[in-house]
């Protein structure tokens, strides 16, 4: 059953020794149970038009697509290394995208995601990202 929730996240990550974060809150959907679920959300600002979709498998597989003018999809599965499209203004980039932590207490009532992971090109790290994810009843 598909729900309306309250989406809060939050983005932190490092790269070349500064750190730089995020912070936003959107109106989106819930569908699924506990370990396996889906997020669904419209991005606003720079972003507008697009519509994310986070897809959290057996609590430790995070799969993030986002559809529209900046198309990207992210694996990140802990302990895994993926390959996967990113596109930015300038064009499609294929990153490596590996995660250590991912952890989830999310159901049908709200909670917690919570998952950290590199972004890498060619031989070398770009980033280290930190993300929470918090889902109220809406």
């Amino acid at each position: 059953m598909e729900k309306e929730v309250v989406i809060k996240i939050v983005d932190r990550h490092e790269m070349e020794g500064d750190t730089d974060g995020l912070e936003t809150t959107v109106i989106g959907h819930f569908e699924g149970g506990k370990d396996n679920y889906v997020l669904t959300y419209a991005e606003d600002g720079e972003l507008e038009g697009c519509r994310v979709r986070i897809k959290v498998e057996n609590g430790s597989c995070v799969t993030m697509t986002r559809s529209g003018m900046f198309e990207t999809e992210l694996i990140i599965e802990r302990g895994e290394r993926h390959n996967c499209s990113y596109s930015t203004p300038a064009g499609i980039l294929m990153l490596g995208v590996f995660a250590s932590r991912v952890e989830s207490d999310v159901d049908e009532n709200g909670g917690k995601l919570e998952f950290d992971y590199t972004l890498d090109l060619g031989a070398g790290v770009v980033s280290e990202n930190y993300l929470v994810i918090t889902v109220t009843p809406a």
